[in-house]
């Protein structure tokens, strides 16, 4: 059950909804975020957009059409749309909204999106090292040990 609501902030009406969908991404990498809507919206133009996306604030509205860091793809026969933001950055975090374009204004064309993203901090440090021995033919034995770090 999804219950939406319309909330007054700073003399502007705003959407919140009781469907929050969270996508955890990393710095550099990308994050694939799900949005579904109702069956009889299969024909409309999807978006997304962040921050507060006010009703009335069309301006803060990105239309899911591929864009330099996104794209976007419709499964129409599961009601879903996916809008996929790669290279991420830290600025990208924050509260997104899905919204499905209606002829009629209705509130349940709104899910919120909370998007994670973490620095990225995975360190790969490993060493080996491997023993070489040979002998000449003047019975003189070398060792000589090779050491390599990664990081």
């Amino acid at each position: 059950l999804s219950i939406l609501l319309v909330c007054p902030t700073a003399a502007v009406w705003s959407v919140c909804s009781a469907e929050l969908i969270t996508v955890e991404g990393y710095e550099g990498g990308k994050a694939e975020i799900r949005c579904p809507y109702r069956e009889e919206w299969r024909s409309h133009q999807k978006y997304l957009c962040k921050g507060d996306c006010s009703v009335f604030n069309k301006d803060k509205v990105i239309k899911t059409e591929a864009g330099e860091n996104s794209a976007s793809k419709d499964i129409r026969e599961e009601s879903v749309f996916i809008v996929t933001i790669t290279n991420l950055t830290l600025s990208d975090a924050g509260r997104y909204w899905c919204r499905v374009d209606t002829v009629k204004w209705k509130l349940d064309n709104y899910v919120e999106v909370n998007l994670i993203v973490s620095e990225d901090t995975v360190n790969l440090s490993f060493s080996f090292s491997k023993l070489f021995h040979f002998q000449t033919k003047h019975t003189i034995i070398y060792n000589l040990r090779l050491l390599h770090t990664v990081i």
